[in-house]
Parts: C-alpha cells; sequence; structure tokens
C-alpha cells in the first residue's frame, strides 16, 4: 500500500471536512485507485499502490499494511496476526523497520496506525480544534490544516538538509514518534508507545566485545538463514563497504550459492569490483546495473523525476539524493532485496575528532553542528533571506542541543544518529523503498541495535565491532579489504598497525572535510550533482516552472534571477531545498 489519510471529528462537530477534498487525496500519489470509507465520525482513505493490489472493505474491522515487509526473526506476519499485535501492543517492536500496518478492530472503533519500533517508516499527525488526522503523506495533514509552511521545520531543511525530532515543513503536521502507536478517536489524536529495548538506557557495565559479537552474529545467522530459505530469490545489494558484505557473511554458506546480488556502478568502480569478486568466491549469480550505459534524461524529465522525488519523500529530504534512485530501479526488479544501511551506531564513524571521554554539552553539540551537520547538506547562504538562516541556525542549535542526552558524549552521539538521522534521514528514504519492495534490513533488528549501543564506544572506534563481528561470521570474507583498504581482519584486534591504517583513513576524511569547510563547499549525495545541473538547465530554459519561489520570504530574488539568467549557478543541496520549499508552498504547478 502507499499511503493512507484518516480524520476523526469530534461528536456533533461540523469542521467543513466531512468527506475526503480532492487536493489531500491527491497527496497520496495512487496509480492502483483510492478506497474511502465516510462516516458521521470522520473517514479514512486508503491508496493502493499498484493496480491488481486489493484495498480491504473500511466499515468494519480491517488491518492494512503499509509497506510490502511484516517480519519478525520467525517468519512473516499476516495481516490477521498483526491486528491482534496492534491490539495488544505485545511484541510490536519484533518487527523489523520499515512497518506500518492501519489497524480497526471493528465498526466505530478507535483507528490504530502502528509504526515499528525506530519510527523508520514514517507517519504523520495533525491535532486541529475537534479534528485529528493521520497520514503517511505530510504534504496531505498540511492541506487539512490550512496553515501553511512551518518556518522551524524549514530551517531544519535548510541547515541539515533532513528533518530532526517530529519537525515537518509544514505549522502543525508532526511525524509520529518511533515505537508508537497513533490513536485517532473523537476528534483527537492520542500517541501510545509501546516497549523497546532499544530505546532502554545503555547498561552501566558495557558488555564484553566477545560475548556482544557471538550474540549480534547469532542474531544476522537466524535473521538471514529464515529468510532466504523462505524466499530464496532474494537480492543482496552487494558493494565493496562493511554492511552489506557483513549481512552477505551471515548467509549459510550453503544458501550463498546461486544466490542473487546486485551492484550499481561502472566497471571500475571499486563497489563493482570488490562485489564481482565476493560474487565469484561464492558462485553467487551477480548483477551490475551499468550506471555508464545509461542515457541521462532530458532536462524536462529530470525535472519530472525530481519534482516526484519530493513529493515521494513529502519534503523531508533531498529529491536530488532519490532522483537517480528512480531512475535505476525504474529498470530493476521490485521484489525482495536485502539491503546494509544501519551499521552506523556499530562503527561509530561520527566519533572521529571527537573526544573519547567527554560529558555533553552545548559546545560540543554545536561543534558537531558545524563540522558535520550543516557543512554537508546546507542551503549556499547567499540564496536565503539572512534573517531567516540566522534564525534558523539559533533554533535549530537550540532543538539539538535538547537532542543529546547528558553523559557521555559518544553515546549521545549515538543517541542522536540513531534516533534522528536513521529515524528521519534513512527512513524518509527508506519509507519509498519499503512501498516498493521488501526492504529487508537485518540490522535493524531491535535486539542487534540494543547490543549496538551497548558496547563501550571505544570498542566501536577503528571498526573493531565490525571486524570482529565480520571475522565470526565468515574469516573468509573478512580476509578480503574493504573499498577504503582496510581489511575486517586486521580491524577486529587492535594493534599498532590496524590503528595506523584506520587513523591514515580517517585523517584523509577530515582533510577532505576541513578543505570544504574552508571553500564552503557541501557534499551532494550520490547522483545528485549531474540531476541537479539538468534541473538548472531546465529551471533556464522555462523560468515559469520556479516563478513561485519569487513570493516566497525564505528566497532572495536577486539571486534566484541570477541562477535563472546564468551569470551564476546554485550547488546540488540549494537546488534540492529550493525543490522542497516549491513543493511544500504548493507552488509546484505553475
Amino acid at each position: 500500500m502507499r499511503g493512507f489519510v484518516a480524520l476523526s471529528r469530534a461528536p456533533g462537530r461540523q469542521t467543513g471536512r466531512q468527506e475526503p477534498d480532492p487536493r489531500v487525496l491527491a497527496c497520496l500519489d495512487a496509480p492502483g485507485g483510492i478506497r474511502t470509507e465516510i462516516d458521521e465520525n470522520g473517514w479514512v482513505a486508503v491508496a493502493a499502490d499498484r493496480a491488481d493490489e486489493a484495498v480491504p472493505p473500511l466499515s468494519g474491522a480491517f488491518t492494512v499494511p503499509l509497506g510490502r515487509m511484516a517480519r519478525t526473526r520467525q517468519g512473516d506476519v499476516s495481516p490477521e496476526t498483526l491486528g491482534g499485535m496492534i491490539e495488544r501492543r505485545e511484541d510490536l517492536a519484533a518487527l523489523l523497520p520499515p512497518f506500518a500496518a492501519l489497524h480497526r478492530g471493528g465498526p466505530g472503533e478507535p483507528l490504530a496506525v502502528a509504526g515499528d519500533w525506530l519510527g523508520f517508516h514514517q507517519m504523520f499527525w495533525w491535532q486541529g480544534d475537534g479534528v485529528a488526522a493521520v497520514s503517511t503523506s505530510a504534504r496531505a495533514l498540511a492541506e487539512l490544516a490550512g496553515e501553511g509552511l512551518d518556518a522551524r521545520g524549514l530551517g531544519v531543511l535548510g541547515l541539515v538538509g533532513w528533518q530532526i525530532g517530529d519537525t515537518t515543513p509544514f505549522r502543525s503536521v508532526r511525524a509520529i514518534p518511533p515505537g508508537a502507536v497513533a490513536v485517532l478517536r473523537g476528534g483527537e489524536v492520542t500517541l501510545e508507545r509501546y516497549p523497546s529495548d532499544a530505546a532502554a538506557p545503555a547498561p552501566e557495565q558495557p558488555p564484553a566485545l566477545d560475548d556482544a559479537v557471538a550474540e549480534m552474529a547469532d542474531i544476522l545467522r537466524a535473521w538471514q538463514t529464515g529468510y532466504m530459505e523462505d524466499h530464496p530469490d532474494t537480492v543482496i545489494q552487494l558493494t565493496g563497504g562493511h554492511d552489506s558484505r557483513i549481512l552477505l557473511a551471515a548467509v549459510p554458506d550453503k544458501l550463498k550459492a546461486g544466490m542473487r546480488a546486485l551492484t550499481l556502478g561502472e566497471p571500475s568502480a571499486p563497489d563493482v569490483v570488490i562485489a564481482a569478486r565476493l560474487a565469484a568466491r561464492y558462485g553467487m549469480k551477480h548483477e551490475v546495473y551499468r550506471t555508464d550505459l545509461q542515457t541521462d534524461p532530458t532536462p524536462e524529465r529530470a525535472w519530472e523525476l525530481t519534482l516526484q522525488a519530493a513529493r515521494e519523500l513529502e519534503c523531508q529530504a533531498s529529491p536530488l539524493a532519490l532522483a537517480p534512485l528512480l531512475v535505476a530501479e525504474g529498470a530493476l526488479e521490485q521484489g525482495h532485496r536485502l539491503g546494509g544501511l544501519g551499521g552506523e551506531v556499530a562503527r561509530g564513524f561520527y566519533y572521529a575528532g571527537q573526544a573519547g571521554a567527554a560529558n555533553t554539552s552545548a559546545e560540543l553539540v554545536h561543534r558537531l553542528a558545524r563540522w558535520r551537520l550543516f557543512s554537508n547538506e546546507a542551503v549556499e547562504a547567499d540564496a536565503v533571506d539572512p534573517e531567516f538562516l540566522a534564525t534558523a541556525r539559533g533554533e535549530t542549535l537550540a532543538m539539538l542541543e535538547g537532542f543529546f542526552p547528558a553523559g557521555d558524549w559518544l553515546r549521545a552521539t549515538d543517541d542522536f544518529y540513531l534516533w534522528h538521522r536513521m529515524h528521519r534521514w534513512a527512513g524518509s528514504h527508506g519509507t519509498v523503498a519499503a512501498v516498493k519492495r521488501h526492504y529487508v534490513n537485518p540490522m535493524f533488528d531491535q535486539r542487534f541495535v540494543q547490543l549496538a549501543l551497548a558496547v563501550a564506544p571505544d570498542d566501536k572506534r577503528d571498526s573493531l565491532l565490525l571486524g570482529r563481528l565480520m571475522t565470526r561470521l565468515d574469516p573468509g570474507l573478512a580476509a578480503i579489504p574493504l573499498d577504503s583498504g582496510l581489511t575486517p581482519a586486521r580491524l577486529a584486534h587492535r594493534t599498532f598497525g590496524t590503528r595506523l591504517a584506520a587513523k591514515s583513513v580517517t585523517a584523509r576524511k577530515a582533510v577532505r572535510k576541513v578543505r570544504q569547510r574552508v571553500a564552503g563547499g557541501r557534499r551532494p549525495q550520490l547522483g545528485a550533482g549531474g540531476m541537479s545541473q539538468l534541473v538548472l538547465t531546465h529551471w533556464r530554459a522555462h523560468p515559469e516552472v520556479v516563478a513561485g519561489l519569487r513570493d516566497l520570504p525564505q528566497v532572495r530574488r536577486d539571486w534566484l534571477d541570477g541562477v535563472l539568467a546564468g551569470t551564476r549557478t546554485a550547488e546540488p543541496t540549494t537546488v534540492a531545498f529550493l525543490v522542497n520549499l516549491l513543493v511544500a508552498s504548493g507552488k509546484d504547478h505553475p
């Protein structure tokens, strides 16, 4: 299912929203049609992503999965079983993210919307006066609310490039938090949290590294064995990095032979070269999507894809990062796909340059914001109103200070990267994937993440934890260098040589970061640069498509005029922000 909108009114309340507005339903992007049910208490509308996808009747009891997958370590979960899990709230945390479902126990009963323990599958809520609504579309709720844009959410988007906490670009529209069931009844929405082990505080005494590695390996083996046996046609998206190789290592050797692997890139790219070597080792079927053989879309098509990406992301993250993937995925099979995104909290890549024995402070939060959060995807200062940017910086820094728990600083960064970066940034992109295919990542198992969080930060530095995990799962794979040149088997043991090699890689990254900051440059995501140039070409040929930006107070008109005239250019991160702003404001239709 692609999405839904549900609205509830207080008894006897007349709100002017007695039935779904076509503008609201248009936000659901429903190629398979929309089923609606209207009664005296409100209405619900559920969209089908495909013409052959059946939406159950919505007048009685029903359970509607909102993504392709609902699974625990024990196996796939049927809608009937899901309904009971949602009503009891028990075992919901055992479902692998991304997961979401819509449930009603019977006629007249409250509507419950359950999300996964990480809040990875993005959903949103809005509370008005005697009326409330929940949806997979923040834009749909913005249409219902009619309150316009949210300056704070736009500020976060302009500086970070994605949302944090529960912010959205729309006033009064908020993201449903991790591990929650949103219950809609009597014109009110209630967020009811369910227990999650991953959300528990880290133990005072961290587990022994080898004990944690042994349990984490067992978890991944259980997931991979069960999933591959149930779905032997599963494709693993294999790269030259650590995370996807760990997932491959957890597949039993007997199931690796003949397994399908997919890599995106040109033949000489490290990802393709290393993935081909790994596939040959086990007799896997390696499929390469040759990016060098693909014809670039026309500027007009690039603009259409970028707008589509902004809408599918609900203006929560960069559409220029998603648009190239929409091109690729349009040529790829949308079935069962293993992906490795999610190892961040197990390797603590963000520890680089951070003090190892410090407590959380405003100074450390601000330093991390300047060094990482505001440096990669921020809008160019020249493109936006200075007052907007100054206010955004102050408000976003204040928000960030509240998101880093007191105590150990490195554990606080773990907390932020899991509950904000993974929840909101990765989740925005992952939700798009989850409604198109079975998006499977066993490293989102809540116990696996809990163990990764519990391990002492020093045991995660320089990929010690992941190197040891890889070695335990498959020593042969661990002996093959990664795309960084580092070898997992060597990283598994902290010696002078491995420290020196890891520090060398970290130093090279730090030098690039320093150069980036000195030059005032941004780091657009893969493929965003080429798509941005095509979009700019279309803007200059058809300036009417962005005429709506001239009416928005956040944008400097003289800067925009210079870009359209070709006398100045725009960085991909700025183009991404402007596209989101155009779509969020509803000015994307000239």
